[in-house]
């Protein structure tokens, strides 16, 4: 039996995992452990025509989608619970007191465990949880600026993270250090790599020019949709 052939397309601003099977007819479902959407399509299916059946489903999916998010925050209310963000997903905190090792776990579909020795007050968990997402941002930087240093043929000197207001990311062309936004942990890891590659992508030229673009369009063809989707993802 031939194994699937698994590839994600973004459609409208939403991640859509395909699946490549020897079947005749293409299926939509939503998953029900984060509710992302997963399309079991014929191998054989040009990818223009997947793009066009599915754009013309995406109200569809969306529906689904919200009624799915709908879902989880009223299970999540009915507890009590806190929600933060997660790469793109919505996850429900939960604080279990009384652990010998202090940690932070995220949990499928959209739990997010605290376990610490006794309950912290507001102000301590809101720190500690402020630098738990900051280290999970840290940590998905090197092996995603390694891969694009080689494509892009570019190395960057330092890369740090700090809370920015106006930007999604800057580069010092001429010290080759690139500064990224804290709040990037919360959007999906597609938005992270766009600003990724947009600064680095300045290292080749510093201004936003049609040099620029053109780079943009040659490394990430899809860079306009990832866009869109950073600045209208809906974190609340």
């Amino acid at each position: 039996m031939a194994k699937e052939a698994a590839s994600d397309i973004i459609l409208a601003g939403v991640v859509i995992h395909i699946l490549r099977k020897e079947i005749k007819n293409l299926y939509i479902r939503l998953s029900p452990d984060d509710g992302s959407v997963v399309v079991s399509a014929p191998r054989k299916m040009k990818e223009a025509t997947l793009r066009n059946i599915l754009a013309g489903r995406m109200a569809w999916i969306e529906k689904r989608q919200k009624r799915y998010q709908k879902a989880i925050e009223i299970k999540a209310q009915d507890r009590g619970e806190e929600a933060y963000w997660l790469w793109g997903k919505k996850y429900h905190l939960e604080i279990v007191a009384g652990s010998l090792q202090s940690k932070i776990l995220p949990l499928p579909p959209s739990r997010l465990q605290m376990h610490t020795a006794i309950a912290p007050s507001a102000e301590k968990k809101e720190k500690w949880l402020a630098l738990w997402f900051r280290s999970q941002l840290e940590q998905a930087i090197p092996d995603l600026a390694a891969r694009w240093e080689k494509i892009i043929g570019v190395k960057v000197a330092v890369w740090r993270v700090k809370t920015m207001k106006t930007l999604w990311g800057s580069c010092n062309v001429r010290a080759g250090r690139i500064w990224l936004n804290s709040e990037l942990v919360k959007k999906p890891p597609e938005c992270l790599e766009y600003v990724v590659v947009h600064e680095m992508v300045h290292l080749l030229e510093a201004s936003h020019n049609r040099r620029f673009y053109s780079f943009m369009d040659r490394f990430l063809p899809d860079w306009k949709e990832r866009r869109r989707r950073l600045n209208h993802f809906p974190i609340i």
